[in-house]
């Protein structure tokens, strides 16, 4: 059998550009987030010939694409080439001596004011789905919505970009946004975490050249929730609460979020249990790197005892150094219970 090979590929403005890029690449890192924030890739180049300061100088308007290509890579591990996603320009740093380029990019839209111009706009009478609609109508960029719908009475951009905004509102009622490949993903990360595990992450697979973290909180962890609103057709104040099924409710979480009615309080409210729970229990795991894990997946964990479960994968960091190809991920234990 030959050797395991790994090689990132990379077109630029439509046009390929991995022989161009091969020789000056000393680094590559691709991070790619279930949720939360955009996903990110490095390129670390040589520019001993200063030719990344001169004629091929990136430009802000400049997009790229790229790969990750897996050949002779065991099974276990899987084989072929990965797909990235497209990225635009974000930063540049050059420094010496020797002289480099750190070119970064950006899964978010940087042509349009998408998460840099401050909004005032309101939504009466809609959808969480009509909002994220029109978002990525003002970025240019497409939505996909994977999760049912859900009303809401109304909504106040106040002071947010369309970015941050839609990241606040859809985390109010536990979905989640991705931005990839110049779309929007929106989906129920509940959803998600109770699908079957995809593949097995066990303690021997990390022998040797991997490594792992793992974090436990006790006594910041909640079994129950109540939030107070206010019914504005009826003018009074009203409480939701929620204790999950087994559990005593002494550890109770208070919320003070806007809900128009019982079923939006019931939504956010446990919402934020959720996501209470899944900050208690998180790994990090370092090993060869594969294009079998990805951001949003769920991996059973295997050989560490009680810590043993079903994983929602967070993040996946992607990097290649040195003829190295190695990856990083930090995961949560999943919350089904409710």
């Amino acid at each position: 059998m030959e050797a395991m090979r790994s090689k990132i590929l990379i077109e630029y403005n439509g046009v390929e550009a991995t022989d161009i890029i091969a020789n000056d690449l000393n680094g590559f890192t691709w991070k790619d987030n279930a949720t939360g924030t955009s996903d990110t890739v490095t390129l670390n180049l040589s520019d001993i010939n200063q030719k990344w300061m001169n004629g091929f100088f990136p430009s802000p308007e400049d997009t790229f694409k790229a790969w990750i290509q897996l050949s002779e890579w065991a099974a276990d591990y899987k084989e072929g080439k990965l797909y990235c996603g497209t990225f635009m320009v974000d930063s540049l740093s050059y420094s010496g001596f020797p002289e480099t380029l750190q070119l970064s990019g950006i899964s978010t839209p940087v042509d349009s004011n998408f998460n840099v111009k401050q909004k005032n706009k309101s939504w009466t009478k809609t959808t969480v789905k009509t909002i994220m609609s029109d978002i990525a109508q003002g970025a240019g960029i497409e939505l996909v919505f994977d999760a049912e719908d859900i009303s809401v009475d109304s909504a106040n951009q106040s002071g947010k970009t369309d970015l941050a905004f839609a990241y606040s509102i859809c985390s109010e009622y536990g979905l989640s946004v991705k931005l990839y490949n110049k779309k929007i993903v929106v989906y129920d990360q509940s959803t998600y975490e109770a699908k079957a595990a995809l593949y097995d992450i066990s303690h021997s697979q990390l022998g040797g050249s991997g490594s792992y973290s793992i974090k436990k909180a006790t006594t910041q962890v909640y079994d129950s929730v109540k939030i107070q609103y206010t019914n504005s057709k009826k003018g009074k104040a009203l409480t939701y609460e929620y204790t999950i099924p087994g559990k005593t409710g002494s550890r109770q979480m208070f919320i003070t979020n806007k809900a128009e009615s019982y079923s939006d309080a019931e939504k956010k409210a446990k919402a934020a249990l959720r996501e209470n729970i899944r900050s208690s229990q998180s790994i990090t795991l370092k090993m060869m790197g594969s294009a079998k894990y990805v951001a949003a997946d769920c991996f059973n964990l295997t050989g560490f005892g009680k810590l043993d479960g079903k994983y929602f994968i967070d993040s996946v960091t992607h990097s290649k150094s040195g003829g190295k190809y190695t990856i990083t991920i930090t995961a949560h234990l999943t919350v089904t219970e409710f």
